[in-house]
């Protein structure tokens, strides 16, 4: 048998994180649960749960490809790209909305802003690149900055409406597509807003590694 990888660990710990939260016993039992050592498990997480979080959201993020990819007619204009990625990563996380909940209100907190900032971030690149964008001129962070405000704002609407049906969050994520039409137009205000985004990009590509997904 293989050794269970981090992964593994994820999906184990989310049997758990509706009990305990993103925590150390949920961290445990899920370790427990598939044989790793709690001495193993504190070296796939050093800073604890907060490094559980951002594993959650990397294994979403590879989930919401993955779920692109199996899609019968993978669509081709850049919007609906967007628009099914998003779909894709909300399908996935449907059966794990207590967790998502949780890790949100944990990147919530003030002192985990780095790493809410670089999953968000990591997030909205990988929908761009999923599209097969690859522009590394201006357009590169006003894109990124879009579709953060519109990813966001969609993740908040499906936490905060759970009986809402998919043809709720469908019209709810069309709006916010309409609104910034993904490939804005670089008016003042926009351009002013990305200058402020592209500056703080800076500081946090600065302070940390940012994988490049492919």
């Amino acid at each position: 048998m293989s050794k269970p990888t981090i992964d593994d660990l994820i999906r184990a710990i989310l049997l758990h994180v509706p009990f305990d939260g993103w925590s150390a016993t949920a961290i445990a039992n899920g370790a427990a649960d598939i044989g790793i050592e709690p001495a193993e498990a504190a070296l796939m997480f050093p800073n604890g749960a907060i490094d559980a979080v951002e594993a959650f959201t990397d294994l979403a993020d590879r989930e919401m490809a993955a779920g692109l990819d199996r899609m019968e007619q993978r669509p081709e204009r850049i919007s609906v790209i967007i628009r099914e990625a998003i779909l894709c990563r909300l399908d996935w996380a449907t059966p794990h909305r207590e967790a998502v909940n949780a890790a949100l209100k944990m990147l919530a907190n003030p002192q985990n802003a780095p790493v809410a900032a670089k999953t968000l971030y990591r997030t909205v690149d990988r929908i761009w690149r999923l599209t097969g964008d690859r522009a590394v001129d201006f357009s590169f962070y006003t894109k990124r900055a879009s579709l953060a405000g519109v990813y966001s704002a969609v993740l908040l609407y499906w936490i905060a409406n759970p009986s809402a049906d998919r043809a709720k969050i469908e019209k709810f994520l069309d709006q916010r597509l309409r609104d910034v039409a993904m490939i804005p137009k670089v008016t003042a205000p926009a351009r002013k807003a990305a200058e402020m985004g592209m500056k703080m990009a800076g500081r946090i590509l600065g302070r940390m590694p940012m994988r490049r997904s492919g």
